[in-house]
């Protein structure tokens, strides 16, 4: 077991993004810390970033919670962001899951769902 590791970066000057960097186990163990970390950080900074490259496994809990940062961060007008969807563990998860898709899901208004198109 890994466990999770998350780091925080204020990259820019004003109105800077707070980049979470996220290595590790994102799954149900460590869902409460994740969490936490999102919710401190959309306390903190009009921007977040989620990097997921460093993932090494992921459950249908930790996509989830990306949903729901999706949703808190739109509700917040706050800005959100995600990279790393390109991981092979998160490509298989999303998938097998039912996450990718070609249209955001209902409450997606804002036309900025993370699991829409390719990668970036």
């Amino acid at each position: 077991m890994d466990g999770l590791k998350i780091t925080r970066e204020e990259v820019g000057g004003e109105n800077a993004t707070l980049v979470l960097k996220v290595n590790g186990e994102l799954t149900i163990p460590f869902a409460g810390e994740f969490s936490a970390a999102l919710l401190d950080a959309f306390d903190g900074a009009g921007r977040v970033l989620v990097n997921l490259e460093g993932v090494s496994a992921v459950d249908i809990t930790g996509l989830q919670l990306l949903c729901s940062a999706h949703r808190s961060a739109y509700g917040r007008e706050k800005g959100f962001a995600v990279e790393g969807l390109s991981n092979p563990i998160l490509d298989e998860a999303a998938c097998l899951a039912g996450f990718r898709r070609h249209v955001g899901c209902a409450v997606d208004v804002g036309k900025s769902c993370i699991w829409i198109g390719g990668y970036e």
